[in-house]
């Protein structure tokens, strides 16, 4: 009987360690009959950029439509990509698509990393290489470039620099001063824990030196209690619960991966703040000679909806518009996929840009 229960314990635990570290592999595009649909893309790799191995997922169900490059957000939450396949798959179908974990984040995350490159020149530098790649592989002259939070702010950096590589932007819950949004959002944040009378969270919050959003312990204790009062998702007080059952959905993922995306989150996030937190684009992106669109969150309290606005209409741009997702928070990509999915595709390929001066 012993015998029996120790031979059932391992046989357990090897399941489980099989589980948790099992292989993923993107799964490919099958047209009605479970043929290979012609041209299309399913690919992971990983490719060097800046000197060290990055991992990228290709998909596409035709290879030869519009790149679409995907930026997440952080900085090293690549598990973002794994909400934008579960939520806006459907882009899949009209471009080619490129989930891209960066430098220090998820599959792209190494000890070996130095911590002197994780600065905002080298990221750009990062996607410069990542872009002249697709376009080489690919035959294209451009790519559409859609950057979520911190992605945002790497996204309309690399597009001020490169503009010549940008078909058109995207901006969702776009960054534009952190220092200034990082303040608003804490006294939304207090005056919440005031109406509600959480006697807890005033002490926590009364107790961040000013200036709020400065350093790293600091905003993590802010955004503990803004996340619980609903101001990064709309209507709802949490997230983990909810998003990580999606990401273990899509193929690409495995416990394993969410341990290391976890990881590689803090080891980004520790690095790049301070700069995060420095930069201005009002004072160092005041034009941009490429179409822009901002879709922002009605209700974003992490980063300032209120604010990105005023930084719309301060932007000059070949051509720009401002879509509002109204019940949407700070990721309108997965708290209103449907409609989100769709502004991107008549956007973006119907090509009718809104003139600005």
């Amino acid at each position: 009987m012993i015998f029996l229960i120790i031979t059932l314990a391992v046989v357990f635990i090897v399941v489980l360690v099989l589980f948790i570290t099992s292989k993923t592999k993107t799964r490919p595009f099958l047209d009605k009959t479970g043929k290979l649909v012609e041209n299309s893309i399913a690919e992971e790799l990983k490719i060097t950029l800046g000197g060290i191995e990055q991992y990228i997922l290709l998909r596409g169900r035709n290879k030869s439509n519009p790149i679409l490059v995907f930026l997440h957000g952080g900085p090293g939450i690549a598990m973002v990509n794994g909400l934008f396949r579960y939520y806006n798959n459907e882009l899949e179908d009209h471009f080619l698509v490129t989930y891209w974990d960066q430098r220090g984040a998820g599959k792209s995350y190494s000890k070996k990393i130095s911590q002197d490159s994780m600065n905002i020149d080298q990221f750009v530098s990062d996607l410069d290489e990542l872009i002249k790649y697709l376009k080489k592989r690919f035959n294209k002259n451009k790519v559409y470039l859609i950057g979520e939070s911190w992605g945002s702010l790497l996204g309309i950096l690399y597009a001020k620099k490169h503009p010549e590589n940008i078909e058109a932007y995207i901006g969702i819950g776009q960054i534009s001063n952190p220092e200034k949004s990082e303040l608003l959002g804490y006294e939304w944040t207090l005056q919440e824990a005031k109406k509600r009378n959480n006697k807890k969270a005033i002490k926590e919050l009364e107790s961040i030196k000013n200036p709020p959003g400065k350093f790293v312990k600091d905003v993590k204790k802010e955004r503990k209690w803004l996340i619980k009062f609903g101001g990064q998702l709309y209507k709802r007080s949490g997230y983990l619960l909810h998003w990580i059952p999606k990401i273990l959905i899509v193929n690409e993922y495995s416990w394993l991966d969410l341990i290391r995306l976890i990881q590689s989150s803090e080891f980004s996030l520790n690095l790049l703040w301070h700069e995060i937190y420095k930069t201005n684009l009002f004072e160092s992106v005041k034009k941009l000679d490429i179409p822009v669109y901002f879709f922002l969150g009605k209700h974003d309290h992490c980063v300032s909806s209120k604010l990105a606005e005023e930084y719309f209409e301060y932007l000059q741009a070949s051509s720009k518009k401002l879509v509002w997702f109204k019940d949407s928070g700070h990721n309108p990509p997965f708290e209103e996929p449907e409609e989100f999915n769709k502004t991107v595709i008549k956007c973006l390929l119907a090509k009718k840009y809104i003139k600005t001066l």
